[in-house]
């Protein structure tokens, strides 16, 4: 997938979950780190997408583990970003 065709309002938009927990870790590394990533982890990015509110809390969370080795993966990386923004207003 090149830059031309990332829907990023597509990808903003299935990125608000609902759950303002999800929502704050989701939105800022849509906005801000994603974008610098290349193809694969955004192809990646939308298919952890698919997973349930509940899942992706518990994963993001760290209640929960999964053994999609890509998924993992992504969700560190999410983790990682958010808790450089930790302070941050409204996170």
């Amino acid at each position: 997938m090149s830059d031309t065709q990332i829907n990023w309002g597509k990808i903003k938009w299935q990125s608000r979950r609902g759950m303002r927990e999800l929502d704050l870790m989701l939105l800022p590394f849509v906005e801000h780190d994603l974008p610098k990533m290349d193809a694969n982890v955004i192809d990646d990015y939308m298919d952890l997408l698919n997973l349930s509110d509940l899942e992706l809390f518990r994963l993001l969370h760290g209640t929960a583990h999964t053994d999609n080795i890509k998924h993992q993966k992504l969700i560190d990386i999410i983790v990682a970003c958010h808790e450089t923004r930790k302070g941050v207003e409204g996170v």
